[in-house]
């Protein structure tokens, strides 16, 4: 049973588990990337194994989870210690050269976090929307709308042009273009990732996939998601609040992550500018909002301002 306040899915809307792989599920490969390990990640892993074609499990953490290789022998899947090297830009990077050493190669690579919920991921994959947009050499990646395990709203999706910005509505169920995917549970086109180049590693942890969907843009590559499907994601110990009579959510994080957030988003901001006048406002406007949700919704907020 779900905490007071968090959102679980309905029994009702619970999935059944894969019978067959897709064209597109067997030639892709699912990166899981570990950090704390904060509850057992052997469910998730065996999903998986009948959701895609191969899986490799990060283990981010400094020193090694204990019995995080052995259960990947177990399994039969990828296995590396990458050890917060280059945060978990560096585990990506990792990733991309391990994949680049298989044969055969997948087509499609799908990023994931520890906590992320995997089941729709094969309902994302079967669907020929999905496969459609994947099988276009102008897309960069497809994915599914992400849900905030803490608040139980959608994520918030974002058009954007150089000078200008518009908001999706939250609850849509068409694929659509977007400027910025998260990257977990985002599914790649190997070869546009190879376009792209390394993620990067100076950003660490914080921004490190909205810095990719930049580069990605500037390439003409495209980003969708598709709101037919969904997955439960915790970003940070979310909050909602209202704010200028608008429902919206505080991040949650420690004082130590909000000042890599703003650290950064300042950063983006200044090297984006000139590029993508609209993103850098947004980013101004993103960390008066973020300032705003620390006041009203979130503890210890001197501390984090």
């Amino acid at each position: 049973m779900s905490s007071p306040g968090r959102w679980a899915p309905s029994l009702q809307a619970l999935p059944t588990e894969p019978s067959t792989l897709s064209d597109i599920a067997a030639m892709s490969a699912a990166v899981v990337v570990v950090y704390r390990l904060a509850a057992d990640i052997e469910p998730n892993l065996r999903w998986l194994q009948k959701s895609v074609g191969s899986v490799l499990l990060i283990d981010n953490s400094e020193q090694g989870h204990g019995g995080l290789a052995s259960l990947a022998r177990e399994l039969g899947i990828g296995h590396l210690h990458s050890a917060n090297r280059g945060g978990l830009a560096g585990a990506y990077n990792r990733a991309l050269t391990w994949l680049d050493q298989c044969n055969p190669q997948p087509g499609h690579v799908i990023f994931l976090d520890e906590d992320s919920d995997p089941t729709a991921l094969a309902a994302l994959l079967a669907d020929p929307s999905t496969a459609r947009a994947l099988a276009a050499a102008d897309t960069a990646a497809v994915a599914p709308a992400y849900r905030d395990r803490a608040t139980g709203m959608r994520g918030r999706y974002i058009r954007l042009s150089r000078f200008t910005l518009a908001f999706d509505p939250r609850e849509f169920t068409a694929l659509r273009a977007v400027a910025f995917v998260i990257n977990s549970m985002s599914v790649w086109r190997l070869q546009a990732l190879r376009e792209i180049g390394p993620f990067n590693e100076c950003l660490a942890v914080d921004h490190v996939d909205t810095e990719y969907c930049l580069r990605a843009r500037q390439l003409g590559l495209m980003l969708y998601v598709n709101g037919a499907h969904e997955f439960a994601h915790a970003i940070g110990e979310r909050r909602k609040f209202r704010f200028l009579g608008m429902q919206v959510q505080a991040g949650g994080h420690s004082p130590q992550r909000r000042y890599m957030i703003a650290r950064n988003t300042v950063w983006l901001a200044r090297s984006w500018c000139w590029r993508e006048p609209a993103f850098a406002a947004l980013c101004v406007a993103r960390l008066a909002y973020e300032a705003a949700g620390i006041v009203i919704a979130e503890d210890r907020a001197a501390a984090k301002l």
